[in-house]
């Protein structure tokens, strides 16, 4: 492998490292830098769920760091209509004070393949993330009603999938996709005052919908955000880093 790469991959190794306060040296690159230094021109792959799974705990500094878990989420007002005797009344429901915790519940999902071809290294990881909560306060209006309370809302899984390539040619590495998916079961359950019966299945089912529609493209934007802000931070940082690995290397 030339010297281009390994300075690429290394330099991406050691920024990551530093920028999520992890010790570079607990990092297995020597296994990766040995098992990838025969790939030629004509492209190859690898699968590399070993590395992955020895280096997977660098992801929980990360999230820490930019404040996804625990995660803000919006406040949200949607309108419906409950029909509790014979007349349709108009009604909202006011969801507030809002956050996402567990998505340092993270591990490996599927294998995770790596491409080299024509001087460049494309990485696809899955990532799955269990156990989240999601939690609100909500106001309903209706018929002079105003009962208040909580939410808490439980969902089993959901897999982030993340597509980088590492561009050899220009010294970058670029986010080619970035996909929130295979969304597991979610189960909701109200707190505090009771809600009356013929309120119910309306609350549940607009919470659902406000679920669906935004609060979970919320989750993936904020993930894609904070990756993309990661990578442009590598990339301001990597040619430099490059510069002296190469300088080094030529001595």
């Amino acid at each position: 492998m030339d010297k281009k790469y390994t300075a690429l991959l290394l330099a991406f190794l050691v920024v990551a490292a530093e920028a999520n306060s992890i010790n570079v040296k607990s990092v297995p690159t020597s296994r990766l830098l040995e098992q990838s230094k025969n790939w030629g021109d004509l492209g190859q792959s690898a699968t590399v769920n070993e590395y992955v799974d020895n280096t997977i705990e660098m992801i929980v500094p990360f999230i820490q760091k930019h404040g996804l878990d625990p995660m803000d989420l919006p406040d949200v007002v949607e309108g419906f209509e409950v029909r509790p005797l014979l007349i349709t009344y108009s009604a909202w429901l006011k969801i507030h004070d809002g956050y996402m915790t567990g998505l340092v519940n993270v591990s490996r999902s599927g294998n995770q393949d790596v491409h080299y071809f024509a001087k460049m290294l494309r990485v696809r990881v899955q990532l799955q993330f269990t156990n989240l909560q999601f939690i609100y306060k909500y106001l309903v209006k209706v018929m002079n009603l105003g009962p208040t309370g909580g939410i808490i809302a439980s969902l089993n899984r959901f897999v982030v999938i993340v597509d980088l390539l590492l561009d050899f040619n220009n010294d970058e590495i670029q986010l080619q996709q970035f996909r929130l998916t295979d969304i597991g079961r979610l189960r909701v359950r109200f707190t505090g005052n009771i809600l009356t019966d013929w309120l119910v299945n309306p609350v549940l089912n607009v919470f659902v919908r406000i679920f669906d529609n935004i609060i979970i493209k919320i989750v993936e934007i904020n993930i894609r955000s904070a990756v993309q802000e990661e990578i442009d931070n590598i990339n301001r940082s990597v040619k430099e880093v490059i510069r002296n690995i190469e300088a080094m290397n030529n001595k």
